[in-house]
């Protein structure tokens, strides 16, 4: 049985899908789904380009179905029937529109240490170039617990999980087995990403494509946690703050990992964790290429997330995905967040060693907005593809 056959034959029509979904509300989404990938009918590219394959359909469906499962075939279809356009080729390291490589001529890219290490750190293009306080932290955590680590970051190393995503499974195909090799190729033992993407790479789709990579794969939450549960990293500061725990959807209920984060801020003195689990968390409007193709929108779910930290009586956010820390960033500019911050979880981890990574989040927006009109036509107009 085909993916629309069973789908179909499963799915009732409840609509708890699209009670927990933040860009779609009209069931009739699914026949026209269904349609599309029967080849018999047309669609309007938004039935497909609006989801932030969150996932929080698939959660609520009570036969664990939801909508994301039909998202990403239907764009792989489009993709081969109308070509590559300028939003699925941005992240892809080959291409001439690349944002990470227009951003690196706007701004100063880190540089990483090099060379052989049993522990690889593959920051990921959005920490390595646009939210690059989160690289800069986890190195320094690495430092600090004496980690025998290297670096792999730069644009060449793409692990190509993004475009993926938005129907270009080129860059993944072109730079997994490579990848692999270059983590072999440096001694690694251990290799630790922070961009959620990045770590379903490596974790997923490369073992699926190429084979075992014959080294661990570990998000940087999960290695952090490590190195504190083995005594090479004890918080020393107390930092006297209620904060809320984004989840990366990506990360949560893409990977099932959530429970490191969390222990490692309750590790940390003087910090109360509002959020224990991981249940009702939701998204941060960036995934999917919604940041992309509708910012407004986008930005708009992000806001959510400052109502719910609130209500909880929070005065920091702290996440562990680059994507959502730039869109909750930007979104806190609306000036009804009233004073919460948000943190990268290493970063966060930094200051309570009193570690403090320098940013500047005005810099970062200016800059990664700049690209993105630059490298794509007709961005934010109008909001729509």
């Amino acid at each position: 049985m085909d993916l629309v056959d069973n789908h179909r034959e499963k799915c009732t029509q409840c609509g708890q899908c699209l009670d927990v979904c933040p860009m779609y509300d009209d069931i009739d989404l699914l026949e026209r789904l269904y349609g599309y990938l029967e080849s018999n009918s047309e669609i309007d590219p938004d039935s497909f380009l609006s989801c932030l394959t969150c996932g929080l359909c698939g959660e609520a469906c009570p036969e664990g179905l939801g909508i994301k499962m039909l998202i990403s075939p239907a764009r792989q279809k489009w993709v081969g029937e109308h070509g590559l356009t300028d939003r699925q080729t941005l992240m892809d390291p080959d291409a001439e529109n690349n944002l990470v490589k227009k951003v690196a001529e706007m701004s100063e890219v880190p540089e990483f240490r090099v060379g052989k290490g049993s522990v690889v750190y593959f920051p990921g293009c959005a920490s390595g170039y646009i939210n690059t306080n989160m690289a800069k932290a986890a190195v320094a955590l690495l430092e600090k617990a004496g980690v025998d680590y290297t670096v792999i970051s730069g644009v060449e190393y793409c692990c190509g999980a993004v475009s993926a995503g938005a129907g270009n499974p080129g860059p993944i195909r072109r730079n997994g087995q490579k990848n692999i090799e270059e983590v072999r190729k440096r001694g690694g033992k251990i290799l630790v990403t922070t961009c959620p993407g990045c770590f379903k790479a490596f974790k997923e789709m490369y073992p699926r494509m190429f084979g075992d990579p014959g080294f661990e794969v570990l998000q940087i939450s999960q290695y952090l946690e490590r190195l504190v549960r083995e005594g090479k990293l004890k918080p020393e500061k107390v930092l006297e703050n209620r904060v809320f725990y984004h989840d990366p959807c990506h990360l949560t209920r893409g990977m099932g990992v959530y429970r490191e984060a969390r222990e490692l801020l309750e590790g940390i003195p003087g910090t109360v964790l509002a959020n224990k689990t991981p249940e009702n968390s939701a998204c941060c409007g960036f995934g999917g290429g919604v940041r992309l193709n509708y910012p407004s929108e986008s930005l708009a779910v992000a806001s959510d997330r400052y109502r719910v930290a609130g209500e909880l009586g929070c005065g920091l956010i702290i996440t562990n995905c680059a994507g959502c820390m730039q869109n909750l960033v930007e979104a806190g500019l609306d000036g009804e967040s009233g004073k919460i911050e948000v943190f990268d979880l290493a970063e966060y981890l930094a200051l309570s060693f009193g570690i403090e990574i320098e940013r500047d989040d005005g810099k970062m927006l200016e800059v990664v907005n700049t690209a993105y009109r630059l490298c794509v036509s007709g961005y934010g107009k109008n909001d729509s593809p």
